[in-house]
């Protein structure tokens, strides 16, 4: 198999056809591709629609469930379900171009250095966004976009996880997603794609940027909030505190340390603020933890 795509899902409900569809309808040959959807503990009825698809096409949508609950967890059972030599993930709020398969395999053909990559991300909004949503909050609903040309990416400017993809040779050399980052319940953690980035990068591997294998990011109206926002601010410091002293250790997040704190009551707006008391408490968390996980 040439290429896995997958489709890490917990209760998307019926607007996960629209994924699935494009999926189904790239331009890259279909023998030489699969479609591998992992069920993170969804409802019964989103289950039942998800195993349909299956069923629908057995010879195109392979159906996994994982019931340990965390997106790295769903993303980490489908590297070991899959069999693809390259190993893409897509969100399930997102909708590729036709081109967007055949794109990304062209471009680890290019360059046998390449372990990860990842395109452009454009916001598409279900419902009108206000007037108050503007380039920078448009950054934390996953838009990513480095223009026309391709680009070598380091830290921490990687990949978006809406829009990734990795030869399956990285997860042997560089360990697969840990389970202390990205989505889980009510939890906001991201940076679970920046972590493993730096470690494909770190180990000497290209990690890039090409511009053209888009997809359109579906954003729901109930993320168009500033108590959205808050809370997507804050677990973004949270995330950010962790990989600092995962990776950069105890004595750097110490020198950063004052100055969090005190831009979390006075610095930039409310949403900044957010995420100086999230890297405080990822701070205050960790400071003393020996193994991440």
């Amino acid at each position: 198999m040439r290429a896995s795509v997958l489709l890490p899902t917990k209760d998307r409900g019926p607007a996960i056809e629209a994924t699935i569809r494009s999926l189904l309808d790239q331009e890259f040959p279909a023998d030489e591709y699969e479609i591998v959807v992992v069920d993170n503990r969804s409802t019964a009825e989103n289950q039942t629609q998800l195993q349909g698809f299956a069923r629908e096409f057995p010879d195109r949508i392979r159906y996994l469930r994982e019931e340990k609950l965390g997106l790295n967890n769903a993303r980490n059972c489908g590297i070991h379900g899959s069999t693809g030599d390259i190993v893409v993930f897509l969100d399930d709020d997102a909708v590729p171009q036709r081109h967007w398969l055949t794109n990304i395999v062209r471009a680890f053909d290019a360059d046998p250095e390449v372990y990860a990559l990842g395109s452009k991300i454009i916001a598409r909004f279900t419902t009108a966004a206000p007037d108050w949503i503007d380039a920078r909050l448009d950054l934390f609903l996953s838009s990513f976009d480095r223009g026309e040309e391709i680009e070598q990416l380091h830290y921490n400017d990687y990949p978006r996880g809406a829009n990734m993809a990795f030869r399956r040779q990285a997860f042997v050399e560089c360990g697969e997603f840990l389970d202390c980052f990205d989505r889980k319940g009510d939890s906001l953690m991201s940076y679970g794609e920046i972590e493993i980035c730096y470690r494909i990068d770190r180990a000497g591997h290209k990690v890039i940027y090409i511009p053209d294998a888009e997809v359109d990011h579906m954003i729901r109206g109930d993320r168009l909030t500033p108590g959205w926002f808050d809370r997507r601010f804050y677990w973004q410091g949270r995330s950010e505190g962790l990989f600092e002293r995962m990776h950069f250790g105890i004595l750097r997040v110490l020198r950063k340390l004052p100055c969090h704190v005190v831009f979390s009551f006075f610095g930039g707006d409310r949403f900044s603020r957010q995420r100086h008391r999230g890297f405080v408490g990822a701070a205050a968390g960790n400071l003393f933890r020996t193994r991440f996980a």
